[in-house]
């Protein structure tokens, strides 16, 4: 799987459940020590070395969570012929260039993937099967809801929390 963001922590712990030999590319280390400390044994920093060495062995089924356009290639580059690509980014660019043939020609299943089954994910947070309380970097009281919104849209800050009746 690559993508170490919020959608891509929630992923990936689901993911982890089912057993799979699962690994978790993404860009952040603190985001990965999150992963770790939520049961999830295999991360590792993207770097273009290890996805080099991952494309010699390449996955029966990639996940993409990253919500970057270079996302897709990257996926495709760590699958195997006949394996699977599971979208669950959704881009604010669009795709522009996209060598189709690479579906055809290596026999790929390309999976969109926008929302699970909700009463099983009500599940997993009510018996805290998903840990979401480390993502919340921040709570603030409606009153302040101005500067919560701020520290949400800055880099690497997961869920801020805004509470109306505090």
């Amino acid at each position: 799987m690559q993508g170490d963001g919020r959608l891509g922590i929630l992923c990936a712990q689901v993911i982890a459940q089912t057993g799979c030999d699962l690994t978790v590319i993404g860009h952040s280390p603190d985001k990965l020590a999150l992963l770790r400390a939520a049961g999830v044994k295999q991360t590792a920093l993207s770097t273009p070395e290890l996805l080099a060495q991952l494309a010699r062995s390449p996955a029966d089924v990639v996940v993409e969570v990253t919500g970057a356009v270079a996302g897709l290639p990257t996926a495709l580059a760590l699958v195997r012929p006949a394996g699977t690509v599971v979208l669950k980014s959704t881009f604010a660019d669009q795709l522009n260039e996209f060598d189709i043939s690479q579906l055809v020609v290596d026999e790929l299943t390309l999976l969109g993937s926008r929302c699970g089954p909700f009463p099983r994910a009500i599940g997993a947070l009510a018996n805290r099967s998903v840990a979401v309380g480390p993502l919340i970097h921040a709570r603030y009281p409606l009153r302040s809801g101005v500067d919560a919104l701020a520290l949400a849209g800055q880099k690497g800050v997961l869920k801020v929390l805004i509470d109306p009746l505090a």
